[in-house]
């Protein structure tokens, strides 16, 4: 996912952060600090404060962590690989190299989840009680609180949120049809999101800026629902595009020693922004000149295609397992305009987003 970096792998698994976490995250430690803790446990320092509601949301992360991750092994148990979860801060998105999920298995897959928050809101509760430290009272009363509440709200019939995917299992169950089953949880997602959205602002109208949370939440969920439901119908209808009707056998090529101001006249004259680097027929990689850095005019001459290409090894292309959806996911993935088709190691062409793009207009828009 664009915007996320991987942090670590665990159980075969790529953690990713996505960048809206760090806002987040400060805003959560300073709302901690400053207001939750103090109200609920007077008179000790501003350090203190700091330091437990730092530490109460590194907890709430890991807690988010081990939620998805959860998913993900009951993913594993049935045989299916998630590549990489992406973190959020109030949740994640599992990669799957496949989205085709028999309803059963997204159903267990889903609510699992929401019930390991619930397993895990009993811990901290525990804890809480049993114990007599007051930091760690204090920090377990604030996580089996929050674990309960992302649980509960998880199982909203809102998809995309656990509750949501739980709905479209068995919608899916029943009507054999997962468009029309995303269709109608989709428009679950969202009503759950305008609520929230709708919650919050009377909390702010009564006084109350903790609406803001739910102003956030509800305008993401609502967001989030609506592009679910249209990767459905994209999917839907780039499955029934043959991926061998739009490879391109002529494309745009370099050799590895060619400088780079003659890619720059190239792109002149046809206003291409990517190229093939092959020497011979052996493909090499490809350029980009969205993702070259700033280079002084003087240079230019001196420098050549090889030292500013993506080489094919750092690139996940095309190949005879793929059809034109996953073709699209991989350039999304990537964030490139343009793959390469090789069969057999060898290229037989590229596939240019555009051509993706045209052909859902064409059905989506035009209906042809």
């Amino acid at each position: 996912m664009r915007g996320a970096r991987k942090i670590f792998r665990v159980f075969g698994i790529d953690i990713k952060l996505h960048y809206s976490w760090w806002f987040v995250f400060a805003l959560l430690a300073y709302a901690l600090s400053t207001s939750f803790f103090p109200h609920f446990y007077p008179d000790l320092s501003s350090r203190t404060y700091w330091i437990m509601g730092i530490a109460a949301t590194l907890l709430l992360f890991v807690s988010v962590l081990l939620h998805e991750l959860t998913h993900s092994l009951v993913a594993k148990m049935k045989k299916i690989n998630v590549e990489s979860i992406t973190l959020f801060f109030f949740g994640g998105v599992a990669e799957l190299p496949t989205e085709d999920l028999k309803a059963w298995t997204e159903f267990w897959m889903a609510l699992s989840g929401p019930l390991f928050s619930l397993v895990l809101a009993g811990v901290f509760y525990l804890i809480h009680t049993l114990n007599s430290n007051i930091y760690l009272t204090a920090i377990t009363f604030y996580l089996y609180q929050l674990n309960f509440i992302l649980a509960i709200f998880n199982l909203l019939p809102g998809y995309p949120l656990d509750g949501g995917r739980v709905f479209r299992a068995l919608l899916t169950m029943y009507y054999k049809d997962i468009k029309k089953a995303t269709w109608i949880a989709s428009k679950g997602g969202k009503f759950v999101g305008g609520a929230l959205a709708f919650l919050g602002l009377l909390g702010i109208v009564t006084g109350s800026w903790n609406g803001l949370w739910f102003i956030f939440l509800g305008g993401f969920l609502y967001f989030i629902a609506g592009m679910s439901y249209e990767q459905v119908v994209i999917k839907d209808v780039l499955m029934k595009v043959p991926l061998l009707k739009l490879i391109d056998k002529k494309y745009n090529y370099f050799t590895p020693e060619v400088t780079f101001d003659k890619v720059i006249e190239r792109f002149k004259k046809t206003g291409e922004e990517n190229f093939v680097v092959r020497k011979g027929q052996k493909f090499l990689g490809i350029i980009d000149l969205r993702k070259i850095g700033r280079l002084d005019k003087q240079v230019w001459s001196r420098v050549i295609v090889r030292s500013v290409m993506i080489p094919v090894g750092k690139m996940n292309v095309l190949t005879e397992k793929d059809n034109s959806y996953s073709a699209l996911r991989k350039m999304t993935q990537q964030n490139l305009k343009m793959l390469p088709f090789l069969k057999k190691g060898r290229l037989v062409g590229v596939v240019y987003n555009k051509s993706l793009s045209h052909q859902l207009m064409m059905k989506l828009k035009y209906g042809i």
